[in-house]
């Protein structure tokens, strides 16, 4: 490294670069992430509920209750063998049963159990708490917009990660 890059930008230089990052989605959308991600981390592990667990759940509900490991693996984006593993451990706890008892008896589904679904109620009302907590600034036409608009950018980013 040679003295000058050592010594330290002039302000005028941080102020320009400073206004670039503000003005870019990019980057405010890349803050806002890691503090939607912190948020969730601190208050799952206040209100006890595991991650990945009720991620989970919440697929197999939206899903009608029934999911193989590939399509569960396909929707929260992890590996198969992370999959066993969640898998695993909901199956000890009562909130899932796997199911080979199909027409193609190679094929497993995960199915949710009546622990499972209650496992999900107690939980919705936990995570609306803190969503209504997070959103109590906004009105209502805010908060419906809000919604909608991260619904589309949910969306969206699964297409862009299907397409890597």
């Amino acid at each position: 490294m040679n003295k000058s890059s050592r010594k330290p930008p002039l302000s005028d230089e941080i102020e320009e670069l400073a206004g670039q990052i503000e003005g870019t989605d990019f980057w405010s959308c890349v803050r806002f992430a890691d503090i939607i991600d912190r948020y969730v981390d601190i208050t799952m592990k206040v209100d006890k509920i595991r991650r990945l667990h009720g991620v989970t759940m919440t697929c197999l509900v939206l899903s009608g209750g029934s999911l193989t490991p590939t399509q569960l693996a396909r929707m929260i984006f992890r590996s198969k063998h992370s999959i066993t593993q969640i898998v695993d451990c909901l199956e000890k706890e009562g909130l899932v049963v796997r199911d080979n008892t199909g027409k193609d008896r190679r094929v497993t589904n995960i199915i949710i159990t009546s622990a499972g679904l209650e496992y999900v109620k107690q939980n919705f009302s936990k995570g609306n708490k803190r969503a209504r907590e997070v959103t109590a600034c906004l009105n209502d036409v805010e908060r419906k917009s809000i919604v909608e608009i991260t619904g589309k950018m949910n969306r969206r980013m699964t297409e862009a990660i299907n397409n890597l």
